[in-house]
């Protein structure tokens, strides 16, 4: 066993790996963490920005996650126009839920398609991790403060890279 460990040592030793190493901070996604009252509930919010993806989190229910939804933008350039179709799918959990929380994941990828400021930049795909409190969850102004609150996070992240 001794031999084993020795042997992979000097074979990383050869090749300059340290196994002690962190990974440069270039190589981790940009994550930034907050929480907010919103219309007086406890509401934690993350963001992580990835080169073709970005991770949203949203919980009212103490940092758990209930469903993962993901968004993805295809555009399609006919002659005259230039349209975008939203694909939108429950990949876990929902619980009759999916329809809700599906329209939270495309109304964030909505905003973030909007942001952009050439359409030769990708849209990249949302994966939104989300639980809400059934307390408001339908209401407009709720949807609103949540959907305004991410796209503050992720502008916040996007001005850090």
């Amino acid at each position: 066993m001794a031999e084993s460990k020795a042997a992979t040592e000097i074979s990383l030793n050869a090749l300059n790996i340290s196994t002690t190493e962190s990974p440069l901070p270039h190589y981790l996604p940009m994550t930034i963490i907050r929480s907010y009252e919103i219309m007086n509930i406890k509401t934690e919010f993350w963001v992580q920005l990835f080169g073709d993806q970005i991770i949203f989190g949203v919980s009212q229910l103490g940092g758990r996650i209930g469903t993962l939804v993901l968004c993805q933008v295809e555009e399609e350039t006919p002659m005259f126009s230039k349209k975008k179709a939203f694909n939108v799918s429950t990949l876990l959990g929902g619980a009759g839920r999916d329809e809700l929380l599906q329209v939270y994941a495309r109304g964030i990828t909505e905003r973030i398609s909007d942001m952009r400021t050439s359409s030769a930049d990708t849209i990249p795909a949302v994966l939104l991790q989300i639980s809400l409190s059934k307390q408001n969850e339908k209401d407009p102004a709720m949807f609103k403060l949540i959907i305004d609150t991410a796209l503050k996070l992720y502008k916040e992240a996007i001005q850090q890279l």
